[in-house]
């Protein structure tokens, strides 16, 4: 709804700032609205704080399409629901992303390269549109026949011929039509459209293509450093895959019976550092010929295919060089002879050695033809190859890695740009033509390999066993993968800096292009408008053509052809892809969170669902109970900043552990806006891929069926998932619901809309990727799982296919040290080997039956006491098997004895964990010994909230109340009459 105002002066005096003095200066409502900031400037004398305000809400009233309210008075503020937008409008920052689909790493290209082509139709449009006005002003000096051949002029194929159904292309197309009419127009109005016209129009053509081009370079550039940093991670991946399977083998062959003694004894591998699997990337390297003794140690290694894969670009080049020349027999794979030749010089799409480029350098210095060229006044230079030959050379001698011409010329840049060839002429762009010729420079001449054996070989790739050392140890070659690993793992992180920067600035360009692209709309708009005016000039006949004009100048909608421009040129939603560290034989959950899918997380969390999502909405849940419904629904719909969500995610994104101290020092917005993020950087979605179609069909037949039948088969659907994505949906949409209580209809239902729609997209998306979705099935999905949670997700069981970790417990060890050599009848633990501590959990085998035994009875016969003594002889026991009961926190003693079937955890084997258990039951007993002295002083008052007021104050992860737990969410405790938790109580009194 629009605001009526009776004239201008009303219309300052309520948008405020001061404009109000400025009342005498437009005459009427024409005069306002034609007002530009040149004018404003030049014959006003308005500053640009006033001319801006003016501007801005000037077109917002004239316009009324805006979904903003002015304001009445200087005093008043506009309120939240008056400044949010009835419909989702799409924006350039979250729709020209690279989306390369699922196990692939975008290269951030796309676009940027598809905007960038959208704005220079942008700057083509006004030049066209500037080709038109100049054209008119002559043709109004020719009359009617110049005008009439205008009538006809045809859209521009790279300008208004691309976006066919734009409001701007109908609008231009209106005003070509128009020119027929304007045949009779006076020699007055072609200089009036000359001096208010083309003039600015060709200023603001000229600066806009200026600031479109220049942001685009260091745009570019940007993105091309970002591309060799994930270049440059790929190979250290290769090079670390390359030495811990050299490293794995050469372990195998020095001890054969490696495999059958860590089966046997686990304490046998005490002095190794880590455990490594068997990998065959390098077996790429070799044909299947010639590699018959790796033929067992490739069979073992489940992802051979996919090793394949990522080395194929490398083997296939190492494979061409290698059949390039003659009489020389293939390469067998080396026993981890020396260090591990990798290619450190790269030309074009080509990856040599030193010792590869040098071969390559003799080879073309030998076989490309030599010319003697005469250069006028210079003279005649001798031994110049001509670029034509180069190219040639290259396609004919690599044409698998050469494809083409252009990978031809990219070689030959790069021979110019690293200084090893010099082009005879003007200029520094490499040409495959015959009279581009070309000199060699020193540098070429006088290139020497690092290996000692350089002279003897021809062959780039040829036998590498001659240029290997002598016979590394395990050892030596265990510390060249351990180094290659940390060499890896620090590219992946300094990766993900520069792709996180680089997001942030692919956002904030994004969002000055989306700016730019709407000021050019408004000017074209202002510029349609001018020429309107001009055009009811020359005579009173013409007064209908300009109606006309002004009609076609009112159907331009630049926020209908931005959301047009995005439908038709976007390339995608933003959906980022986590560079993931991903350690030789360990889960990646253990080193990182946000990327690594839910199953492999639940496999660290002591929690029903992985810990992150647990600790944010438990934080989101505490934090937000004493809060109003408008401030609750605020936390979920407010807007953060990627930086902030990016500080977030960097700071607990350092390991497998999350405390609610690391989010407390975040606002809730910026923790919910962290969560919608690490539900988006998943690897597969909330809601499986699998679910998209048949929720799509249950959704469009849903007039068909009743309501309740509906959600009876989406609960269906949703209880075939996943135990770590059912969970994780059910705590989600539990504290959703809740958030939802309290306050007015209207405020609710908005709140619910407002979070459709964004979690809507992150949780269910389809298999194909598709530009800009317009599909509302994940919106609706969403909705009906926040208002329906009782029938949908509240009655789904299901069960956890694995034991849970136990949750951190303290380690004090002068309360314990005592009695831990008596807590198993006077007989020592087994000690920690670093063996046991690296390798993956999978490894560690479990003592027989009789030992087990033997340390129970072991424990019985002990002389502490008798609560000690059982929980001692437990944890001596899971020392060895790994399956104990978890320590009981106290405030959840009240119900152990409902809980004590589902009480056995995992945990290390340790003499650490019946330490951390004695005193852990002894801080208990001090503790409730301290709140019951002070319950009695204060009158039976709970004071167990003071000693509740940061439960990660003790450096463990266990929450004190039960809404950390999705079981607590279902049913919540009851409260008494002061509003205390009654598990507490209990407790307390126990």
């Amino acid at each position: 709804m629009k605001r009526q105002f009776d004239n201008p002066e009303t219309f300052l005096k309520t948008i405020g700032r001061g404009c109000e003095k400025y009342v005498d200066k437009f005459k009427d409502w024409d005069h306002l609205f034609r007002a530009d900031g040149i004018a404003m400037k030049k014959d006003m004398g308005i500053g640009p704080k006033h001319r801006k305000w003016i501007m801005m809400w000037a077109n917002k009233f004239r316009l009324g399409i805006d979904p903003y309210f002015i304001p009445t008075s200087k005093k008043h503020t506009m309120k939240r629901s008056e400044r949010l937008i009835p419909w989702e409008m799409l924006k350039f920052e979250t729709s020209f992303w690279d989306n390369p689909g699922h196990g692939h790493q975008p290269r951030y290209e796309r676009g940027p390269q598809s905007l960038y082509e959208k704005l220079e139709q942008g700057s083509a449009e006004c030049d066209e549109l500037l080709g038109l006005f100049r054209e008119r002003v002559a043709i109004e000096e020719a009359y009617a026949n110049s005008m009439r051949k205008l009538s006809e002029r045809q859209f521009a194929p790279q300008g208004f011929g691309r976006d066919e159904g734009a409001t701007l292309k109908t609008a231009y197309g209106g005003l070509v039509a128009e020119c027929l009419a304007l045949s009779e127009a006076h020699s007055d109005m072609a200089l009036e459209l000359q001096s208010s016209v083309v003039m600015p129009l060709r200023s603001f053509s000229s600066e806009h293509r200026a600031r479109v081009r220049a942001s685009w370079k260091i745009m570019d550039d940007t993105i091309r450093k970002a591309s060799m940093e994930l270049s440059q991670v790929d190979r250290n991946h290769r090079v670390y895959t390359q030495k811990a399977a050299a490293a794995e083998q050469m372990r195998l062959n020095e001890t054969p019976n490696a495999t059958q003694a860590t089966h046997a004894a686990p304490g046998a591998l005490a002095a190794a550092e880590f455990e490594v699997k068997s990998r065959p990337s390098i077996g790429t390297l070799l044909s299947p010929t010639d590699t018959p003794t790796t033929s067992t140690f490739n069979a073992e290694s489940p992802n051979q295919d996919t090793e394949d894969e990522a080395d194929a670009d490398v083997a296939a080049q190492r494979r061409l060089l290698a059949e390039s020349g003659v009489g020389v027999t293939r390469a067998v794979l080396p026993q981890v002879q020396g260090e591990l030749d990798v290619a450190s010089i790269v030309l074009g799409n080509v990856a040599l050695t030193r010792h590869e480029f040098h071969v390559v350098l003799q080879r073309m210095q030998a076989e490309i033809p030599q010319h003697d060229v005469k250069f006028g006044i210079l003279g005649t230079f001798r031994g110049l190859i001509s670029g034509e030959s180069l190219a040639g050379w290259w396609c004919t001698n690599y044409p698998t890695v050469v494809r083409n011409e252009a990978d031809s010329i990219s070689v030959g840049q790069s021979l110019m740009a690293q200084g090893y060839l010099r082009l005879m002429g003007r200029g520094s762009q490499f040409q495959s033509r015959a009279n581009a010729y070309y000199q060699w420079k020193r540098p070429a001449l006088e290139f020497q390999s690092d290996d000692e054996d350089d002279s003897g070989d021809e062959q780039p790739l040829g036998d590498r066993r001659a240029h290997l050392g002598k016979t590394l140890t395990y050892e030596r070659a265990q510390r060249e993968a351990n180094e290659a690993s940390q060499i890896y793992r620090d590219s992946v992180a300094r990766a993900e800096i520069v792709r996180t920067d680089l997001e942030e600035q692919l956002t904030n360009y994004l969002d000055t292009m989306e700016v730019w692209e709407l000021n050019r709309m408004m000017n074209i708009k202002s510029t349609f408008g001018e020429y309107a005016r001009v055009s009811k000039l020359p005579i009173q006949a013409e007064l209908s053509i300009g109606d006309r004009l002004e009609v076609y100048e009112e159907s331009i909608k630049p926020q209908q052809d931005i959301q047009w421009a995005i439908e038709h040129y976007g390339t995608g939603r933003f959906t980022p892809r986590p560079i993931i560290f991903r350690p030789f034989g360990l889960s990646p959950a253990e080193y990182q969170i946000f990327g690594v899918a839910l199953d492999e997380q639940l496999l660290v969390s002591h929690k029903d669902i992985p810990l992150f999502p647990a600790k944010a909405l438990s934080l989101i849940r505490k934090s937000s109970r004493e809060l109003a419904p408008d401030d609750r629904y605020t936390v979920w719909t407010t807007r953060a900043l990627l930086r902030n969500i990016h500080e977030l995610r960097n700071t607990v994104n350092r390991g497998s552990r999350v405390t609610l101290k690391q989010l407390r020092s975040f606002d809730l917005s910026v923790v919910a806006n962290a969560l919608v993020l690490y539900f988006l950087e998943l690897p597969q979605p909330l809601c499986p891929e699998e679910l998209h179609g048949p929720l799509r069909a249950i959704y469009s037949a849903r007039s068909e069926k009743s309501t309740a039948e509906s959600f009876t088969t989406i609960k269906n659907l949703l209880s075939g998932i996943s135990y770590a994505h059912l969970k994780t949906i059910q705590t989600l949409f539990a504290t959703l619901s809740e958030q939802t209580k309290g306050g007015s209809t209207n405020e609710r239902d908005s709140f619910i809309k407002s979070v459709s729609k964004r979690l809507g997209p992150v949780i269910l998306r389809g298999k194909e990727i598709v530009g800009v979705s317009v599909s509302r099935i994940p919106e609706i999905f969403v909705a009906d799982l926040i208002e329906n949670y009782d029938e949908i997700l509240a009655d789904i069981e299901a069960k956890r296919p694995f034991k849970p970790i136990p949750p951190p417990i303290k380690n004090t060890e002068a309360d314990i040290q005592p009695e831990s050599s008596s807590a198993v009848g006077g007989s020592e633990l087994p000690p920690k080997t670093e063996a046991l501590l690296v390798q993956p959990r999978s490894s560690r085998t479990s003592i027989d039956a009789k030992q087990q035994q033997q340390l129970s009875v072991g424990g019985a016969s002990s002389t502490t006491p008798k609560r000690l003594s059982a929980n001692s002889s437990v944890s001596a026991t899971g020392s060895n098997t790994g399956d104990v009961s978890a320590p009981t926190p106290a405030s959840k003693r009240g119900s152990t004895s409902s809980t004590s079937s589902n009480s056995r955890q995992i945990v290390p084997s340790s003499a650490d964990t019946l330490r951390a258990q004695n005193s852990f039951d002894v801080d208990e007993r001090l503790v409730d010994n301290i709140l019951e002295d002070a319950n009695e002083a204060g009158g039976e008052e709970n004071n167990m909230e003071f000693f509740l007021k940061d439960e990660d104050s003790d450096g463990s992860d266990n929450d004190t109340d039960n809404e950390t737990d999705s079981n607590s969410i279902e049913a919540p405790a009851k409260t008494d009459a002061n509003g205390h938790n009654s598990a507490n109580k209990a407790s307390q009194t126990t």
